[in-house]
């Protein structure tokens, strides 16, 4: 094996292009060291025989101090390594650093392994132990350039062998980087229970489907009256040996399941009785149907009047001037900055509803609803007035004084003020709507006990005598 000693210009000497040494740090002390002394040690070198020079395995640092020196040759130890021994040196000589971070450590560890190095030679080569090594080259697993950052924000050897315990490699990469110092054990802790689902998850999905289990669709279903809890299914995904067992009453029934947080439940479709209305709720159904009849009825009547309504000049005169009363006088509702507040939140469909202008097929959508007035030429007062009533002031509002939920009367007084902007625009109630508007319509009196003889005071018995008045 060659071991020649010699003298040999700088100018023939090269880095090793493998050197996983890239950076060499600061050379000016060994620069200045150099100049007063020379080189006290040899640099260890092979021949490079395609470019005629000598590629330098160990002594790159002195080599480039010697350049600043100003030296033209340096003494060196010529040896005869192949490919991988060459690489093991360079590794082993840099392993034995003491400015190397753990990470850096660990990638050399690694490069050891990928050349065919046994744990073995390596603790050998280095002098760490076999428990160092383990350690190191779980932590060169992690994502590089994340792991390089938490080096330099201080973190310890332990934090990053836990975090190599991460599976998923999204995972690691989020507690590397957004994960502060003191809140990574508890981090971490809750990522691997999460793996530890996740892995459960994935080995029990396959026996689901075999068992043609459907999915519920929304965490909403889990708490309907559709379905049925099966409590002595549920898993907790935390437990490595938890098992599907279906027991023996819902064998053969379509099996339903949710995956939770940290649990999957089944469930099936419930069983349904048919329902018996009683008396009392018959009654009620049919005083929600004949409230809403009601109120639809008087509705109608409404906007029939505004299909139809055409204003004189003075009557949108007095118009304009009541919407301004509504919009900005007295009766106008303040928030707490003192600003006017309207609806704003109008229905469209109502306004045209109530204003008798229908959706057309093939309308210009970028047309106003402004524009679409003057064209169809229903007259601004009409459209003002539906206008008020659907938002713009005041909400015509869907319902009445007939209560849809109990049948009995409510007071309604949005209903009272759309009845004043009416009738101030010359709108006539008929009988019929007044009774409904002022509680005297027979639907609000249906239930009203009538007067039982029973309950009449006895009247005085002329013919009587007083029981006092026998004594």
């Amino acid at each position: 094996m060659m071991n020649e000693i010699k003298m040999i210009p700088i100018g023939d000497l090269i880095h090793h292009p493998e050197n996983p040494r890239l950076d060499l740090g600061d050379l000016d002390e060994l620069t200045a060291s150099i100049k007063a002394n020379g080189i006290l040690q040899n640099l260890t070198v092979v021949p490079d025989l395609e470019k005629c020079k000598y590629l330098v395995v160990i002594g790159n640092r002195r080599l480039e101090a010697a350049k600043a020196a100003g030296l033209v040759e340096l003494p060196c130890s010529i040896r005869d390594m192949d490919h991988q021994e060459q690489i093991a040196t360079m590794l082993q000589e840099n392993m034995q650093r003491s400015d190397l971070t753990v990470y850096e450590q660990a990638k050399g560890i690694q490069m050891m392994m990928d050349l065919g190095f046994s744990r073995d030679e390596i603790s050998e080569r280095t002098g760490f132990s076999r428990s160092t090594i383990e350690r190191r080259l779980a932590v060169a697993t992690l994502p590089e350039q994340e792991t390089k950052e938490a080096v330099e924000c201080g973190w310890d050897l332990t934090d990053l062998v836990e975090i190599s315990k991460i599976e998923d490699e999204k995972t690691q990469k989020r507690l590397l980087t957004d994960t502060a110092p003191g809140q990574l054990k508890q981090a971490i802790e809750v990522a691997k229970k999460d793996q530890v689902r996740e892995r459960n998850k994935k080995r029990l999905m396959p026996e689901i489907e075999r068992l043609k289990m459907k999915k519920l669709q929304k965490d909403s279903d889990r708490w309907s009256s559709k379905y049925e809890h099966i409590r002595s299914m549920m898993i907790h995904l935390d437990d490595d040996l938890a098992e599907i067992k279906v027991p023996a009453e819902y064998e053969g029934k379509n099996i339903y399941y949710f995956i939770s947080w940290g649990d999957i439940e089944f469930y099936v479709a419930a069983k349904r009785e048919k329902h018996v209305k009683s008396e009392a709720e018959i009654a009620l159904e049919k005083k929600q149907h004949d409230a809403k009849e009601l109120n639809d009825r008087m509705r109608e009547r409404r906007i029939a009047f505004l299909n139809t309504f055409t204003p004189t000049k003075k009557l949108t005169a007095q118009l304009q001037e009541n919407m301004w009363e509504w919009a900005f006088g007295w009766r106008s509702t303040y928030n707490n900055g003192g600003f006017y507040m309207t609806y704003h939140n109008w229905d469209d469909v109502l306004f045209r509803n109530m204003c008798g202008m229908p959706i057309e097929d093939g309308r210009d959508k970028e047309e106003s609803i402004l524009e679409e007035i003057e064209r169809r030429g229903i007259p601004m007062g009409r459209a003002l007035l539906c206008w008020m009533l659907c938002g713009g002031i005041k909400s015509d509002t869907r319902k009445g004084y007939a209560s849809e939920y109990n049948g009995s009367y409510q007071k309604d007084t949005d209903m009272d003020d759309v009845y004043e902007i009416l009738i101030a625009a010359g709108y006539e109630m008929d009988e019929e709507e007044e009774q409904w508007k002022y509680v005297t319509h027979p639907f609000f009196h249906q239930d009203s006990p009538e007067e039982d003889p029973e309950d009449e005071e006895p009247e005085d018995d002329d013919d009587g005598e007083d029981a006092d008045d026998n004594d």
